[in-house]
C-alpha cells in the first residue's frame, strides 16, 4: 500500500495548528506545533507500505495545488487529512480537490471535527470516504489491515463511512488500555527544523505522556477525544522517545503534550529524577491545573529542566469557576503562580472569556486579575459551545449561539455565544483588552525586547504577535 498523510494548507496566508483539543490560528501565538497525531499515524502506516507525510504549514509554497500535485505524484491508495473545526471550510475543500486527483485514494479524516459530530461531519464533508471518531491510531491500524487485505472500508468500531448514498457509524471503539503498543511517532518524516519555540528560537516537538482528564469542566473537549480516565505512557517510553529525539534529530526542546501534567506526583517525580541522572541538557514546558502543584514536585520540574508552566485559570470569578464546574478556586491561582515562581519556573495563565455568568464586571475584574497574579505570559479565548460537551449542550438549551458555520466555532476566533449577561461584542472586546493591558506594558515589553537581542527571528514572531493584538474598533468606539 502507498498511503500519504499531509496537514492541508493555510487558510488566507495563516497556519493552523490542529493537535487534538488544541485547534486555533497560529497568529494567536507564535509557534507552529508540529503535527504529532498524523506523525503517530504516519508511524502505524510504515506497518502496510510506503509512506508520505508532509504539513503545509511549513512546507514553503504548499497551497491546495501543490498539497495536491504531491499527493497524486505519490500514487496512493490512502490519503489521511487532518482537520478542526476553525480551519474546517479550508480542509473540506481540499478533501474535495485530492479526492478528485486521485479518484481510487480512499480519503481519510480525523480529528474533534469528526469525533464530536460523527456522522454529520462525514455528511458535510463530500471529499471524505471515511473518517474516524475518536483516538485515531487503533481505528487507522484496522482499517490500513482491512484495505491490505481487500476489504471494504465499512464496520469497524470508531469509523464512519458512506453506503447507499447515506452515511453509516461503527459502535464506539474502546480507548486503548496500554499506550505502549504505539510506534513511535514519525518526526523523522517531519521538517524538524521548521517548529521553533518563540522564546528561544530552538526547535521542539511535542510529547504525549498521558492521554485522558477524570475532571468535567463544561467547556473542555478533550474527554470526548481521550475520555476521562487517565492512561499514560511507562517512564521508559517516554524516556526512550526523549533520547531518539535528542541523538537522532537534535531536538532538546519539548512540550509535554497532556490535560494535566501534575496530576500523577509520583510519575512526575520519577520523570524528573530520571532526566537529572542522565544529564540530558533538555527544556521542556507542560500544562497543568491550578491546584495541583506541590513544592516538591516543581523544584524537581526546575532541576529537570523545566521552563514553563501552562495554568488553567479561566476568570477571576468563583462563581464562573463554580457553574464551569472547575472544582478549583481563585486562590488556588495565587498560590499556583507563587509556587511557581518560587521554583524559577515561567508561568503561562490561560484565561476564557464569556462563560456562563460573564458580565462586563467579571471580565474587567478578570483582566486585572491576570495582570497583578505576577505571570509571566497570558493566553485567553472566548468560551465555544462544542458538540458533547456541557456547554454546547446549555448553550444549545438556551438559544445562546451564534454561529451559522462550524469554522466558527474557534477558541482564538470571535465570540459564538450570547447568554445575555454580555453580548459576543463585548466578550471578544475584553479579549483584546487582555492581551493589550498585558503584553504592552512598557517595562513588560522592554523586558522582552532585551530577552530577544541577538534573537531576529523571535524579534519578527514576536513583532506578528504584536500586530495581531492590534484592536479593530468599530465606529464611534473608543480605545479601552
Amino acid at each position: 500500500m502507498r498511503i500519504v498523510l499531509f496537514n492541508p494548507p493555510p487558510v488566507e496566508g495563516q497556519p493552523f495548528i490542529r493537535e487534538g483539543r488544541c485547534m486555533q490560528s497560529v497568529s494567536s501565538w507564535a509557534a507552529i506545533w508540529p503535527p504529532l497525531t498524523l506523525a503517530y499515524l504516519a508511524a502505524i502506516a510504515r506497518e502496510f507500505g510506503e509512506v508520505d507525510l508532509f504539513d503545509c504549514n511549513v512546507e514553503a509554497g504548499c497551497g491546495v495545488d501543490e498539497a495536491v500535485a504531491r499527493a497524486k505524484a505519490f500514487r496512493p491508495d490512502v490519503i489521511v487529512v487532518n482537520t478542526a473545526f476553525p480551519s474546517i471550510d479550508a480542509d473540506g475543500a481540499c478533501a474535495v480537490a485530492v479526492k478528485a486527483a486521485c479518484p481510487d485514494a480512499v480519503v481519510v479524516g480525523f480529528g474533534l471535527f469528526f469525533t464530536l459530530l460523527d456522522e454529520a461531519a462525514l455528511e458535510e464533508l463530500a471529499g471524505f470516504d471515511v473518517g474516524i471518531s475518536g483516538e485515531p491510531e487503533m481505528t487507522f491500524r484496522e482499517l490500513l489491515a482491512t484495505l491490505d487485505g481487500g476489504g471494504r472500508a465499512a464496520g469497524l468500531p470508531g469509523l464512519m463511512w458512506r453506503e447507499e448514498g447515506g452515511v453509516r457509524r461503527g459502535p464506539d471503539r474502546a480507548l486503548m488500555e496500554e499506550l505502549d503498543v504505539l510506534p513511535m511517532p514519525a518526526r523523522d518524516l517531519l521538517h524538524n527544523d521548521r517548529y521553533v519555540l518563540p522564546t528561544n528560537g530552538r526547535r521542539f516537538t511535542l510529547i504525549n505522556a498521558a492521554r485522558g482528564c477524570p475532571f468535567r469542566c463544561i467547556f473542555c473537549i478533550a474527554p470526548a477525544y481521550y475520555g476521562h480516565r487517565v492512561r499514560r505512557h511507562s517512564l521508559e517510553y517516554v524516556l526512550a522517545e526523549m533520547e531518539y529525539c535528542q541523538r537522532e534529530l537534535g531536538i532538546r526542546d519539548f512540550l509535554f503534550w497532556e490535560e494535566i501534567f501534575t496530576l500523577d506526583v509520583e510519575f512526575g517525580l520519577a520523570l524528573c529524577e530520571a532526566i537529572c541522572e542522565k544529564g540530558w541538557d533538555v527544556s521542556w514546558a507542560a500544562t497543568t491545573r491550578v491546584d495541583r502543584l506541590t513544592e516538591e514536585l516543581l523544584a524537581a520540574m526546575k532541576r529537570a529542566g523545566c521552563f514553563m508552566l501552562g495554568l488553567g485559570i479561566e476568570s477571576s470569578s468563583q462563581a464562573i469557576l463554580d457553574t464551569a464546574e472547575k472544582q478549583t478556586t481563585v486562590e488556588d491561582a495565587r498560590r499556583a503562580v507563587a509556587l511557581c515562581r518560587q521554583a524559577g519556573i515561567k508561568t503561562m495563565g490561560h484565561f476564557i472569556f464569556g462563560l456562563p455568568g460573564e458580565t462586563r464586571a467579571t471580565a474587567e475584574a478578570t483582566v486585572t486579575f491576570a495582570r497583578e497574579l505576577g505571570l509571566d505570559y497570558v493566553q485567553c479565548y472566548a468560551a465555544v459551545p462544542y458538540p458533547k460537551t456541557k456547554l454546547g449542550d446549555m448553550a444549545k438549551e438556551q438559544g445562546w449561539i451564534t454561529a451559522s458555520r462550524w469554522a466558527e466555532y474557534d477558541f482564538g476566533g470571535k465570540c459564538v455565544l450570547a447568554t445575555g449577561a454580555i453580548a459576543p461584542e463585548e466578550v471578544d472586546e475584553f479579549r483584546g483588552r487582555m492581551f493589550r493591558r498585558f503584553y504592552l506594558r512598557p517595562l513588560y515589553l522592554l523586558g522582552q525586547f532585551v530577552g530577544l537581542l541577538g534573537h531576529p527571528r523571535q524579534l519578527i514572531q514576536a513583532a506578528g504577535f504584536l500586530r495581531w493584538m492590534k484592536p479593530t474598533r468599530r465606529p464611534g468606539e473608543e480605545r479601552p
